[in-house]
């Protein structure tokens, strides 16, 4: 899993690492992937609140200036719920096919 997340999240050329306000955030239209507040999300909370968000959520623009999760919705939820107001992305261009299979990808087994 962790080759995955490394390999879903490294940054292109001309891409950096930001923070934005959680509340530009939307989740992916028709998201299939429940987050669910189970063990392994109070596991990540405890790590958000000890080292806080390592690994930066994957973005893509949308109209009205938010942008649509594409990878790290435990990330943001988690997050959220402990009081973080920003969290690290990296914004990516993409249309709906490649936001799909980078979704899908990111998934965790």
């Amino acid at each position: 899993m962790a080759g995955k997340e490394n390999e879903s999240n490294r940054l292109f050329e001309n891409e950096k690492v930001i923070e934005i306000e959680i509340e530009r955030l939307r989740s992916f239209k028709d998201h299939p992937f429940k987050v669910t507040d189970d063990k392994e999300m109070h596991l990540l909370k405890d790590s958000i609140k000890q080292y806080g968000v390592l690994n930066p959520l994957i973005v893509r623009p949308v109209p009205d200036g938010v942008y649509e999760i594409i990878s790290g919705h435990r990330r943001k939820y988690a997050a959220q719920r402990l009081g973080y107001r920003k969290v690290p992305v990296i914004i990516r261009v993409m249309n709906d096919e490649e936001a799909i299979i980078k979704m899908v990808d990111s998934v965790r087994p």
